[in-house]
């Protein structure tokens, strides 16, 4: 038996360990790269580059990333009624220009009467007529007629052109009022748009998110009301009119008016954003008393956004909990409102700041791989004493959040992606779950070279073959991954080996590797030497049982494990062990809140709980649905045993997991069942929901226990797959 390190020939049994002698080469190829050639110091021996591999502490390709899978995690919910959701949002801004400065600019004249207050500045060009201030009252500058509002109206005429230029994405009723509408352009099917009511405008987590509504005439009517949503910004809406625009009496309107003919506001307006004639005038009707009109260029305090996860990696399925910390750029107020959190462009949670600015937003949805997560604070409104403040949104730098399933990620990579070996092999890898689990596959790095069919497995470390698969659809490099039908049940702490076999050599390598153990997640690859070598290879035409070992080396061979869901974790305890030394079965009653299999039962073991034990599974008539006696239990803490098959169990259905002691001297803490506990999808039922729990029944052989005992709990657990 040779070695798959690519330079052993073929040995007798039991002949000496190997030598490394020279690598097989292919037909017309040279035996050694030309790279290798001069830092290879003998024949068949590795070059003395220095190591670059993943084994180096610090190197890249332990860097916790993966590309092979991108989650889609959660949809958007938009508020209100929606009539129409554009096919294509329109993310590209509009720029005004010069004329972003101003809050009302006209061709031909401005005119004001009574009470109008103006934040911005106000223009006419060509025209030099502005009338009306005071009463009105203007807090920016005054352009009447010179090359500021002549700059301005240019920029302001490239700005229509652009809206007007931009295809609708939906037609939609004239009727704004009583809608919702998402980022994207807008027509109506009679040409003009009204809003009587409130028109609400759903940005969807963007505050970059555009609307353009496109009419030949506009009208907001009386008390009519826009209404801004989850992230949407005034600065990023736009009414293209090619006619007149009007907005009524006490109407509350956001956005910018871009209107070829006139623009009026009725007494009590309140305008936050633009109003611009292109060709004639604009108009203002003030108030005889406070409040006046107003129209107000939106200047929100602007903010920053830090975000951090708490766990990273994280593994899939388990809880992630991220947090976002909005401040303001100057002074001492905190923002108020809410954060969106985002995998890529989609949302995936929300929450609003507290006391101190922060958001937090807790997930177990991420799908395996890397995730480009960032916090959105969509702006607020607060107060500072009796003014209010709306700060401006802001985002956060990306997260790469990595989601593991698996030894490695998928930007972890060989040292040598292609070992000049074409014989045949098995090479894997010994690994052990610290939970109970699933290996759901096995996943390879494949060089461009290792070409031909490929065949996953797993094994248990007696040599028995729990699951193999056939590698289809493979990329040309890089990792490939196959699934077991049906995936395999796995005990914690237990030795397993992943492998796969090539019928064309060429596999990756790291040299050495396992010279420690590397554990990510609930898994653990075994050091070289701790059951036996790692990693493991055996030559020949078929898929074997790998058992030899060679320099500790690494052949990049990876389970996919999908933990397990218990009641309890690993690190919960009882409080007591009994001085009770009959033969009990001891048991808890349990639903769960999905369907799924029951793969297997554990229990805590004190010291003196010595003997024979049997795990069972019951319906709660009575029927034994399984039973396993328990192997290789170590003298205290918890215990495990698996079912084979697994038991399939229904949502919302009462079972009973259940071991007997031949001994006695079970584990106790009393009272305990008096609420119910959950754990994930597992609940216990409180004593009194379906009877007793935890239950119990004296007897030599494991039996239905139906006793109980001041709510006592007997620390028995199932082992849970949904």
């Amino acid at each position: 038996m040779s070695n798959p390190h690519g330079d052993a020939p073929d040995q007798a049994a039991g002949t000496a360990a190997p030598t490394e002698p020279t690598p097989q080469a292919r037909p017309g190829r040279p035996v050694t790269r030309p790279q290798e050639a001069a830092a290879n110091p003998g024949p068949g021996q590795e070059p003395s580059t220095p190591a670059t591999g993943p084994e180096q502490e610090g190197g890249s390709q332990r860097h916790p990333g993966r590309h092979w899978l991108r989650a889609s995690v959660a949809a958007v919910l938009a508020a209100g009624v929606v009539t129409a959701t554009p096919e294509t949002a329109q993310a590209t801004p509009v720029s005004l220009g010069t004329a972003v400065s101003f809050a009302v600019l006209a061709r031909t004249a401005v005119n004001n009467t009574n009470l109008t207050s103006i934040t911005g500045d106000v223009g006419v060009s060509p025209g030099s007529s502005i009338t009306g201030f005071p009463p009105g009252t203007v807090s920016g500058a005054v352009h009447a007629g010179d090359p500021t509002a002549a700059q301005a109206r240019t920029d302001l005429n490239s700005a229509y052109a652009d809206v007007s230029g931009r295809a609708p994405n939906a037609t939609v009723a004239a009727q704004l009022g009583g809608t919702t509408q998402t980022p994207g352009v807008y027509n109506s099917a009679t040409g003009s748009f009204t809003i009587t009511g409130t028109l609400t405008l759903d940005a969807q987590g963007d505050p970059d998110a555009v609307f353009v509504f496109q009419a030949s005439t506009f009208t907001a009517s009386n008390v009519s009301n826009i209404n801004l949503l989850r992230g949407a910004q005034a600065n990023n809406v736009f009414w293209q009119v090619s006619g007149t625009a009007s907005l009524g009496t006490f109407c509350t309107f956001r956005g910018n008016v871009l209107a070829q003919g006139s623009v009026t506001v009725s007494g009590g307006a309140a305008v936050f954003g633009r109003l611009f004639s292109l060709n004639s005038t604009v108009t203002t009707q003030g108030t005889t008393s406070q409040p006046a009109t107003r129209v107000t260029v939106p200047n929100d305090p602007p903010t920053t956004t830090a975000l951090v996860s708490a766990s990273n990696p994280s593994w899939k399925g388990a809880p992630v909990t991220f947090t976002a910390t909005v401040q303001a750029v100057s002074g001492s107020v905190i923002p108020q409102g809410e954060v969106v959190f985002k995998d890529g462009t989609t949302i995936f949670g929300s929450d609003f700041l507290d006391s101190s600015g922060q958001a937090v937003y807790t997930t177990s949805g991420l799908d395996t791989g890397d995730h480009p997560v960032t916090a959105v604070y969509l702006g607020g409104d607060t107060f500072n004493g009796e003014q209010l403040i709306h700060f401006a949104p802001s985002k956060s730098a990306e997260v790469d959040q990595v989601v593991s399933d698996s030894l490695w990620n998928g930007l972890a990579t060989p040292e040598t992606s292609i070992y000049e070996d074409s014989r045949p092999v098995t090479v894997g890898v010994k690994f052990q779950a610290s939970t109970a689990g699933t290996v759901t596959g096995v996943r390879f790095y494949k060089g461009s070279d290792n070409t031909g069919t490929h065949i996953g497995s797993l094994w248990d470390d007696s040599g028995d073959l729990l699951a193999d698969a056939t590698y289809t659809g493979e990329s040309a490099s890089g990792w490939q991954q196959v699934d077991f039908d049906p995936p395999v049940a796995i005990a914690a702490g237990t030795t397993y080996i992943a492998a796969y076999h090539t019928d064309t050599g060429y596999y990756s390598t790291t040299r050495p590797y396992f010279t420690t153990a590397y554990t990510n997640g609930f898994l653990t690859a075994l050091a070289d030497g701790t059951d036996g070598g790692n990693g493991v290879y055996n030559y020949g035409a078929g898929n074997t049982f790998p058992t030899n070992s060679f320099q500790s080396t690494n052949y990049w061979v990876d389970p996919v494990f999908a933990p397990s869901d218990s009641i309890w974790d690993e690190i919960a305890t009882p409080d007591s062990e009994s001085q009770d030394s009959q033969p009990i079965t001891l048991g808890v009653k349990f639903q769960s809140s999905t369907a799924g299999t029951v793969t297997g039962v554990r229990f805590y073991k004190g010291p003196d709980n010595t003997g024979t034990h049997i795990g069972s599974l019951w319906d709660d008539t009575g029927d034994l649905l399984a039973d396993a006696t328990y192997t290789g239990e170590s003298a205290s803490g918890w215990q495990q045993v698996l079912f084979d098959p697994p038991v399939a169990i229904s949502a919302g259905t009462t079972y009973i997991a259940a071991y007997h002691s031949a001994s006695g001297f079970y584990s106790t803490t009393r009272p305990y069942f008096t609420s119910a506990h959950t754990n994930g999808p597992l609940t216990a039922l409180a004593d009194g929901t379906d009877g007793g729990n935890g239950v119990y029944g004296y007897g030599a052989s494991s039996t239905f226990p139906t006793n109980s005992y001041q709510s006592t709990n007997y620390w028995v657990d199932v082992i849970f797959h949904a």
